[in-house]
């Protein structure tokens, strides 16, 4: 077996390479007019694929969810609101309209797909077509 020679460079090359994958990410979704993107995490499991986004602060009328072709699209705005007779000393929280792409994988239900928003995280619920379902036998009369 060969011994791969490491060296602290091969480190610094991969972090390089990591710093401009976000930036250009970054930039992606500021040119696209989107201030901010909820994090999301993606569970497959036997049935289905399952999206959950954080959207603290996010009214369920503020969020969109759309099918468009092969792609699952999230978007919205998290509005801000301001406390009155007061000036912000700081303001961490991000506000203003957001948006992330899913991509579908092949074999789901777009027909069947469902949604749901509670305690702040948007559950969707990207359901597979069953083998039952791609494959059917046609009776010739």
């Amino acid at each position: 077996m060969a011994k791969l020679h490491w060296t602290p460079w091969m480190a610094l090359s991969d972090l390089a390479q990591e710093a401009e994958h976000l930036l250009t990410e970054t930039d992606r979704a500021f040119e696209a007019g989107y201030a901010w993107q909820p994090v999301a995490d993606v569970l497959e499991t036997a049935e289905d694929f399952r999206l959950t986004l954080e959207l603290p602060g996010v009214a369920r009328e503020d969020v969109h969810l759309e099918a468009q072709g092969r792609v699952l699209v999230v978007s919205g705005v998290r509005r801000l609101v301001k406390e009155p007779g007061g000036v912000y000393q700081a303001l961490e929280r991000s506000h203003g309209p957001f948006a992330r792409r899913f991509d579908l994988p092949k074999g789901v239900s777009r027909s069947e797909i469902t949604a749901v928003m509670k305690d702040g995280l948007l559950v969707v619920v990207v359901p597979k077509v069953r083998p039952e379902r791609l494959r059917r036998r046609i009776p010739i009369s």
